[in-house]
């Protein structure tokens, strides 16, 4: 199949069961965070020069965003319970991770007659007057794929790079 992808986005949930974090220790102890329970109830935590960030909660739960793979996610939250390990405010147990949704861009390498796609399938929106792409939504993989004319697309909602490229293939012979 002739389409590539770059992963935009990996969103991770982090557990650390049987844990809590005091949120105003952490904040105070860490640098480049914001901390205001007024306004939200948890800890924004962004290490410069790195590209993950991350909701720190007091339940011992934390979402990783913004890394542009899984590895890079696992890394960032590797870093980060290390750094709160060592203020000793950590957890002593491993963090549980699990993929909540990845973002990827898409070229097809060749364009998209989005208008017959549009009129042909029933799992498609297509409002040109609103958005210039069609969404097209698959249940296997879970997935909603943006496609643009120009046979460029994003996929968002998978859980893997396996899923990244499965939706891509569906979609291709689809609508060959």
């Amino acid at each position: 199949m002739d389409m590539e992808y770059e992963i935009q986005n990996v969103v991770v949930r982090v557990t650390y069961e049987d844990s809590e974090f005091d949120l105003n220790r952490l904040a105070n102890l860490l640098e480049e965070t914001r901390y205001d329970p007024d306004i939200f109830p948890g800890v924004a935590y962004k290490p410069s020069g790195k590209e993950a960030s991350f909701l720190i909660f007091s339940s011992g739960k934390m979402n990783c965003v913004g890394a542009k793979s899984i590895e890079g996610a696992e890394e960032a939250i590797r870093e980060l319970t290390e750094r709160i390990r060592g203020v000793e405010i950590g957890p002593d147990v491993e963090p549980n991770i699990e993929v909540q949704n990845i973002v990827a861009s898409l070229d097809f390498e060749r364009g998209f007659d989005v208008e017959r796609i549009a009129d042909t399938f029933r799992n498609v929106e297509y409002e040109p007057e609103v958005f210039p792409g069609l969404v097209f939504r698959l249940s296997d993989p879970s997935a909603t794929l943006l496609l643009f004319p120009s046979g460029k697309g994003v996929c968002a909602g998978v859980k893997s790079e396996e899923d990244i490229e499965k939706a891509a293939e569906r979609v291709t012979e689809v609508v060959k």
